[in-house]
């Protein structure tokens, strides 16, 4: 007798492993294209974002950037200022003529001091022609 109930024992749990492992084993994937209406939703509401968003259309040469801290009382930012500019020139022949301009015209400027304007006179002069 202590066979029988061993044996139901042993078969249901058999059964159970067997049923076990084929669900593990033979799951089924999910479609390449089978999203979730959650997922759906998210991409449809970033497109709308992406749509409402204003590229940029205007475009500001870096020299212009860096021009008006050639107004700032700072020296030592007057000169990085006048340094990067003329490292622009020197690097960029585009902006090369805007550039001398630019620093032509700040020359003829009445408040300017005298060392600041010896300063931006020498690099004048190291503008490659």
């Amino acid at each position: 007798m202590t066979e029988t109930p061993k044996k139901g024992i042993l078969n249901k749990i058999r059964k159970l492993v067997l049923q076990t492992g084929r669900s593990i084993i033979w799951r089924s994937r999910p479609k390449d294209n089978d999203i979730s209406e959650k997922i759906a939703q998210k991409i449809q509401k970033n497109s709308y974002d992406l749509s409402l968003i204003k590229k940029k259309d205007t475009y500001t040469p870096p020299y212009l950037v860096l021009a008006d801290q050639l107004q700032v009382e700072d020296d030592q930012i007057f000169r990085a200022a006048v340094h990067a500019i003329v490292n622009i020139a020197n690097g960029r022949n585009k902006y090369k003529q805007e550039i001398r301009t630019l620093l032509e015209d700040y020359l003829q400027q009445d408040n300017i001091s005298q060392p600041r304007r010896d300063y931006v006179r020498l690099k004048l002069f190291e503008i490659i022609n």
